[in-house]
């Protein structure tokens, strides 16, 4: 193959590939209507409220839906067992609330979900929904931050970050207040993943995401490197071919 087939191909490989990152950024971003994060085991779903901005994290602020599906983790049977009864709840009857904490979980991994009090943020706990008989709950109205968050929440009292990777954060479903009632020992549940950026510091949500990483535009500047390399070659092999 001549120099200028070479330097032709290449040229063709770099655009074509400039290309398909450029869709797949354009993909990745722009104005969607709600989106969902489900956890590994499919208790637990985390939904956007209204309109977000697509592949963005949420917004320190924003308003979330978190819903639970019948699951025998808080069903009414379990929570009646004898460790439970020692909280002095009702037994045969869904009395009292789920305690919902936004929590850190560092990589999103399993491994990493929080096992004590201190991977929780109190200043985050939501206690209005009330217990049902299949463990089931939705809560329309969780607010997210980008942990800590002392000018909304005061001063912390979790240990760590939750924010964007590697500091992803959780957020704890309990059946008994983890912070006061040792919830990390009775019934719990941890949503999927997510992440949240500070953005403009008022911790308003005012710029809502989905909750998934913010997809990298400086992945592109290699690929628009390669271009610009490829295109000078070509340049240069048809100066010359004019020069010869």
């Amino acid at each position: 193959m001549s120099i200028r087939h070479v330097v032709k191909a290449v040229a063709a490989t770099g655009a074509a590939t400039l290309c398909g990152a450029a869709l797949v950024l354009t993909l990745g971003v722009g104005t969607a209507g709600a989106s969902s994060l489900v956890s590994s085991d499919g208790n637990t779903t985390l939904s956007t409220e209204g309109s977000v901005n697509a592949g963005t994290p949420y917004d320190s602020g924003q308003m979330i839906e978190v819903s639970v599906q019948g699951n025998s983790s808080l069903s009414n049977a379990t929570l009646c067992q004898s460790q439970y009864a020692a909280l002095n709840q009702t037994c045969g009857n869904p009395t009292g609330f789920y305690y919902e904490e936004e929590c850190v979980d560092p990589g999103g991994l399993a491994a990493n979900l929080p096992t004590t009090p201190n991977g929780c943020e109190h200043g985050t706990e939501d206690e209005s929904q009330a217990k049902s008989i299949d463990g089931s709950s939705d809560n329309t109205g969780f607010l997210v931050y980008d942990l800590p968050a002392a000018t909304a929440l005061g001063a912390p009292n979790m240990v760590g970050k939750c924010d964007v990777s590697p500091n992803q954060c959780v957020i704890g479903i309990f059946a008994a207040d983890p912070q006061s009632q040792g919830g990390f020992s009775y019934p719990h549940l941890f949503s999927a993943p997510f992440q949240v950026a500070r953005g403009d510091g008022s911790n308003s949500g005012d710029n809502p995401g989905d909750g998934t990483p913010e997809v990298p535009l400086a992945i592109a500047l290699p690929l628009v490197g390669l271009l610009g390399v490829t295109g000078w070659a070509v340049r240069s092999r048809r100066k010359q071919r004019q020069v010869v």
